[in-house]
């Protein structure tokens, strides 16, 4: 019979601790995925992006903060800031949110939107998304929306191009 190795209880413990502490004041959560090797350079691009979009949150306070009294003013449940960017970053919709995120994209001014696109928080091709996720293609301000992802992505696609792509 062989003897197992001893469990290091102060490596546990330490790692324990740690993780405990990114959770609550730095808002950091660990995650393990397991995805195909193909997929993984995507997958750490999209986390390495959230990470970026979520820091510049308290900058766009202000802006989150106009978004917000509109969305929230009559729900019973508000949502925050964070939770605003998740629901419009996610890959699904979380239906119990479905109300906040209507009223996001049907009662919130364009100049609002905008700011909060020059923000760095979203990008239109994110809202772009986030209206196709929620199936919302009729809310006020969707067509704006999708005229304005459409610039960005000619514009990006020029940049990429280069500057003789028009010579032959």
């Amino acid at each position: 019979m062989t003897a197992r190795p001893k469990r290091d209880a102060t490596a546990a413990d330490r790692v324990r601790r740690y993780r405990q502490s990114t959770l609550g004041p730095r808002g950091i959560a660990r995650v393990e995925v397991q995805a195909p090797v193909a997929a993984a350079d995507a997958l750490k691009a999209v986390a390495a992006r959230w990470r970026q979009q979520f820091k510049l949150l308290p900058a766009a306070e202000p802006v989150l903060d106009r978004a917000l009294s509109t969305i929230n003013a009559p729900r019973p449940v508000p949502v925050d800031g964070p939770g605003l960017v998740a629901l419009l970053l996610a890959p699904a919709p979380i239906e119990d949110w479905r109300p906040h995120v209507e009223a996001f994209f049907d009662e919130v001014s364009m100049g609002t939107l905008h700011d909060l696109v020059l923000s760095g928080v979203l990008t239109f091709e994110d809202l772009y998304r986030a209206l196709r996720t929620w199936r919302l293609p009729d809310a006020s301000n969707a067509a704006w929306i999708t005229e304005m992802a459409a610039l960005s992505l000619g514009r990006a696609a020029a940049t990429h191009l280069g500057a003789d792509r028009h010579t032959a």
